[in-house]
């Protein structure tokens, strides 16, 4: 079947010829990759496209670079090893873990780069920038300046690490002070609920031990005087000593009996009380170390990237806007060049893809001759053809298929008419009326 849109006795082939065997090094070709055109036309162009094409590819794999170094060390600072007497340490497996995922990160920017810059087309041809092409572009420099602060956020804190531990060191040493004071009011407050009903047990023992060596000293002095009246010779007076020495040792065995247990029980609570004084201060020094744990996780990104911002904001948003500026600067580059062959190209290589197809697009005119980009119509004339194609078939299978049934019935009926009988045969039988 001949093309409807090929001109008979022309060539078929495109108006461009493919040369792949274009002789390009693995660093062009993935620079023009990463600037999204097509390598296959840059072999009509000067070396002006290459180059501005090859700055635009550049710009799209340095930031992906940027973005893997980035995504590497906010991931290792965010799930590294943390510890506080250590606070280089370093872990290869987590180094290994955060550059897998900083691969990721920078894939995801790297593709995000490339669809920015390849879907921003070509400004209006000139080498000024206007606010229509701003307003067009803005949603992808809104999504680039987006990327640049989220790239910059890593990279500043770790160009400013010395200056962030020195700070974070003095904010860690302030928290870690405050937690040992809370600690510190705690237990003081524990040494005095437990040191008060301790002296009170402890004078009560003293009371108590005070009035058994009295008993004793009474029962010596009593021995002692018996003793010597013994030595008099006089019975009547010794009997008489020998009953109060008695009657002393019946106290003191009394005074024993009753006091020595209530001594020993308040030993026994005085002893509690000294083993809660134990744990109070083991209790203490278990917070000096849960204070440092406590201080020594004030260590995250966010409170990295807040420091960084309060010691020195104008180091922190000149990082941020260089990075920005890398990020956008190839769109601003896309819509302050004149077109050069490689847009001129790819544009009519767009075109010649949609007449190949059928495709025709209008568009609406403006007052002053301009096309009006969003009042396009489109129309699919291959779709078309085929749809007209199919339908007409459809539609002579149909009116065939009626003709030869009314032929058909046209036929029996004729046949009945002459031969009522061969198809009264075929009736089935009818069944008698019942009783």
């Amino acid at each position: 079947m001949i093309n409807s849109f090929q001109t008979p006795g022309t060539d078929p082939s495109p108006a461009i010829e493919y040369d792949y065997s274009l002789n390009l090094s693995p660093l062009n070709r993935a620079l023009y990759f990463s600037a999204g055109v097509d390598i296959q036309l840059l072999k009509h162009c000067p070396s002006y496209d290459r180059v501005k094409l090859q700055g635009i590819g550049g710009t799209v794999i340095a930031t992906a670079i940027l973005a893997f170094i980035s995504g590497s060390y906010a991931f290792y600072t965010v799930f590294g090893p943390k510890s506080v007497n250590n606070p280089d340490e370093f872990s290869f497996m987590w180094m290994l873990i955060s550059c897998f995922f900083g691969l990721v990160w920078g894939s995801v920017i790297y593709n995000l780069d490339r669809f920015i810059v390849s879907t921003t087309g070509h400004g209006d041809g000139t080498d000024s920038i206007t606010w229509a092409e701003i307003f067009k572009a803005l949603p992808r420099m809104l999504m680039a300046v987006l990327i640049g602060i989220v790239l910059s956020k890593p990279l500043e804190i770790r160009i400013m690490k010395a200056e962030i531990d020195a700070v974070l060191f003095d904010k860690q040493k302030e928290k870690s002070e405050e937690y040992i004071a809370t600690a510190k009011d705690k237990l003081d407050l524990d040494l005095l609920n437990i040191n008060t009903p301790k002296k009170e047990l402890i004078s009560q023992k003293e009371k108590k031990e005070q009035d058994l060596k009295k008993l004793e000293k009474d029962v010596q002095n009593s021995i002692d005087i018996y003793n010597e009246e013994m030595k008099s010779g006089l019975k009547e007076k010794s009997k008489k000593k020998e009953e109060q020495m008695n009657d002393a040792k019946g106290l003191l065995a009394e005074g024993k009996a009753r006091l020595l247990p209530e001594i020993s029980e308040l030993e026994s609570r005085i002893k509690e009380k000294d083993q809660q004084v134990v744990q109070a201060n083991s209790e203490f020094q278990q917070a000096i170390i849960d204070a440092k744990l406590q201080a020594g996780r004030i260590d995250g990104l966010i409170k990295r990237i807040e420091i960084a911002d309060e010691t020195s904001p104008l180091a922190s948003r000149f990082l941020t806007a260089m990075l920005i500026f890398i990020e956008i600067s190839p769109l601003f580059f896309k819509m302050m060049l004149t077109l050069s062959p490689i847009d001129y190209l790819t544009d009519n290589q767009k075109r010649l893809a949609r007449i190949r197809r059928g495709i025709a697009i209008d568009y609406a005119v403006g007052a002053n001759g301009e096309a009006i980009m969003d009042g396009k119509q489109v129309t699919y004339h291959e779709a078309e053809l085929e749809a007209t194609r199919t339908i007409g078939k459809l539609k002579i299978d149909q009116q065939l298929t009626a003709q030869v049934q009314e032929e058909f019935t046209r036929i029996v009926s004729a046949d009945i008419s002459k031969n009522p009988n061969g198809y009264i045969d075929r009736l089935p039988p009818s069944n008698p009326p019942s009783n």
